[in-house]
């Protein structure tokens, strides 16, 4: 491939949004918390768990805030989430709640983010 082609698509991706889509083909650990999230007991209403994708909004290496969506012509978002890495707590953010709902959630996806992680930060 030109080099001359690389740096304009470099460039333009410094200029994306600060969220991004989560999904395990990114070479990044997100795979793992979407399949947390899909795992979870977070009320799926209106779209298959296995639609549903996350949209990060926030992420300190502490906390991730995401947005859950399924591919519409719409805007698709069902909900929003907070995982607390070091606590493995998983909370429902969603706008119609009074108060942030804990959720349960398959523990073997937690395992895998963390140890992602930590492969990330050694290498």
């Amino acid at each position: 491939m030109n080099r001359f082609f690389i740096r304009p698509v470099l460039i333009a991706l410094l200029f994306l949004p600060h969220s991004l889509p989560a999904t395990a083909s990114e070479g990044s650990c997100y795979g793992y918390l979407t399949e947390l999230v899909r795992s979870s007991d977070f009320p799926f209403r209106y779209v298959d768990k296995d639609k549903v994708n996350l949209l990060i909004d926030e992420d300190d290496g502490e906390v991730v805030r995401a947005q859950l969506f399924f591919d519409t012509d719409g805007s698709g978002t069902i909900g929003w989430i907070k995982y607390t890495t070091a606590t493995h707590e998983l909370l429902n953010t969603s706008a119609e709640l009074d108060e942030p709902v804990a959720l349960s959630f398959d523990t073997k996806f937690a395992d895998g983010y963390a140890k992602c992680l930590t492969k990330q930060k050694a290498g």
